[in-house]
């Protein structure tokens, strides 16, 4: 008797599993950038991409990476503006102080900031003032820097802060009532630190920008990263960092990486980090879907 039958079913067999596997993974958080949303909490839309991709062409990437929401600062502030003109449903604007000779380097020292912020807050958009550098010890208890902190505070706003341990924890020292979204979860702090601080301070949050591949090196979710995310599931959110024009090139690739190591976590918890969280401090819109 000839096997042929027998090998025609068990191709057949074969077929229908690698079917069913392919589909469970595009059903699966890393498996297809339309199974799970990310609210990206750390884009930048400065001067220098305005010629290469205008507020059309960004408002189309994040459709195309499944980012309904968007937290956005800009170098000037205009980038961010045109985008929420594009897309008010989908923008989420943060203030930036820097603009015309005023950068990350020097912002803290320029008094003319203070009137920049507060003429810039009339318009009723924002939602935070930041991302802004502290890059020194000290930095963070400048008078300017105080200000700033004091606008966002008595507006109920957050303040977006990249820096280490110690500027966040003196800027807590001086204004307990801030609201902290941590850039790149403290750039240049381990999981752990990060976790010791979200222990200590209760409006502490931290977005993964930059830190993706500290994260998951090689793809495989650290073990340190992941004791954090376990612990602290409510006060992750998921970044880009469109810093400079060619992480804009890059941009479907980087929250697809960042959807692989989500997929190496509970459901529950990824769903949280991805867009639960963010959309708990900063709305989904009109996206109701993510408002679960």
């Amino acid at each position: 008797m000839s096997d042929q039958p027998v090998k025609r079913k068990l191709s057949a067999i074969l077929i229908v599993f690698l079917v069913l596997l392919i589909f469970s993974a595009h059903h699966t958080i890393g498996g297809n950038k339309k199974t799970i949303p990310i609210f990206d909490t750390h884009v930048h839309y400065s001067r220098d991409a305005w010629g290469v991709y205008p507020p059309t062409e960004i408002i189309a990437k994040m459709e195309n990476a499944g980012v309904p929401r968007a937290l956005v600062s800009s170098s000037p502030d205009d980038g961010t503006r045109m985008l929420y003109k594009e897309d008010p449903d989908r923008i989420v604007p943060f203030l930036r102080p820097y603009h015309a000779d005023i950068n990350s380097g020097n912002w803290f020292g320029k008094s003319e900031v203070a009137e920049y912020l507060e003429q810039r807050l009339k318009k009723p958009i924002y939602q935070g003032i930041g991302e802004f550098h502290l890059h020194f010890d000290g930095n963070a208890d400048a008078a300017v820097v105080r200000k700033a902190v004091e606008m966002a505070v008595s507006r109920g706003l957050y303040i977006h802060v990249h820096s280490n341990a110690l500027a966040v924890r003196t800027i807590f020292g001086y204004a307990p009532a801030s609201k902290i979204l941590w850039a790149h979860a403290g750039m240049v702090e381990t999981p752990e630190v990060v976790s010791e601080m979200m222990d200590q301070y209760q409006n502490l949050w931290a977005d993964s920008s930059i830190r993706e591949y500290d994260i998951a090196p090689q793809g495989n979710l650290d073990p340190g990263w992941r004791a954090l995310f376990l612990k602290h599931a409510d006060r992750i959110t998921v970044g880009s960092d469109t810093w400079v024009t060619s992480r804009w090139g890059e941009y479907e690739q980087i929250l697809e990486f960042d959807r692989h190591w989500l997929g190496q976590l509970p459901r529950d918890v990824a769903e949280k980090i991805a867009y639960g969280n963010a959309v708990r401090l900063f709305g989904a819109g009109p996206h109701r879907h993510l408002d679960q």
